[in-house]
């Protein structure tokens, strides 16, 4: 394995936390950039969440707290 190179088992949990992001968001009816508002963060941000699984912690906490959920919550059913 490379320096940067993301271990298999992180890459199916950075995958689990975009998908429950996007079903959230989905199931309140918003869109990317609705859910960025809420969150405080760039509409590109969330596209990048969902769709590369890109992001820094700070904008994971961001979208979190969008959601009204606090951490544990969040990650209460993820592995």
């Amino acid at each position: 394995m490379h320096k940067h190179e993301v271990p298999k088992h992180q890459i199916k949990r950075i995958e689990e936390i975009a998908l429950f992001l996007k079903n959230w968001r989905l199931n309140e009816g918003m869109s990317q950039r609705e859910f960025s508002e809420i969150a405080e963060v760039h509409p590109n941000s969330i596209y990048h969440i969902e769709n590369m699984g890109l992001y820094n912690i700070m904008t994971l906490l961001k979208c979190i707290d969008a959601t009204g959920l606090t951490v544990s919550q969040f990650f209460d059913d993820m592995e």
